[in-house]
């Protein structure tokens, strides 16, 4: 289920069904009839499309990616994907990455027609985190490393769909994202 929480109010505006033939936008909090038991969505990430009209969902347990309209509260399309789809982001240029936890790699999919354009192996086994670069040249990428392993963070190039640089980080690399510092000059004497 996608939730949507008013912050204002500090309660759910807003849940979504998505289960596959199942799928239903309501107002208000879910009702109890809606049981993880038959759930065909186990959702791990929910991104919003860079214009704010759509959200991608990453279904974990059907690997597929489903997107639903803003406006209308409404399934708009599913998207197969890689296997254990796990975590997205989407760049300002039309691409939506995404991380196959159970497949050990990444996926790159076309936001317009939703066509998978790359599917990149990882070089360690559990891709989690992805952050998009501000100038959406290229997607970082937090691998999880097995035991005593480091995690890795991968680093592939938007543009060539191949990975161009991996850095070793500290084991259990899961979550990345960017932070932006402001630069500030000194101050003229």
């Amino acid at each position: 289920m996608l939730v949507e929480i008013d912050t204002q109010k500090f309660e759910v505006s807003r849940d979504f069904v998505l289960s596959k033939g199942k799928e239903a936008g309501m107002t208000g909090s879910p009702p109890k009839e809606h049981s993880m038991s038959a759930a065909t969505c186990s959702p791990t990430w929910a991104q919003p499309s860079v214009d704010g009209k759509s959200i991608f969902v990453a279904c974990n347990k059907s690997d597929e990616i489903v997107e639903v309209g803003v406006d209308s509260w409404s399934l708009k399309r599913r998207i197969a994907a890689g296997s254990g789809v796990y975590n997205l982001a989407v760049s300002r240029d039309g691409k939506l990455v995404g991380t196959n936890k159970r497949g050990q790699s990444v996926s790159v999919f076309d936001v317009e027609s939703g066509r998978e354009l790359a599917r990149i192996p990882t070089k360690r086994k559990i891709p989690d985190g992805v952050v998009i670069s501000p100038d959406n040249r290229y997607a970082f990428v937090a691998v999880e490393g097995i035991g005593s392993e480091p995690g890795t963070v991968e680093i592939i190039d938007l543009q060539t769909l191949k990975t161009v640089a991996t850095v070793d980080v500290p084991q259990q690399a899961v979550g990345i994202d960017f932070w932006k510092t402001e630069v500030r000059s000194p101050k003229a004497k």
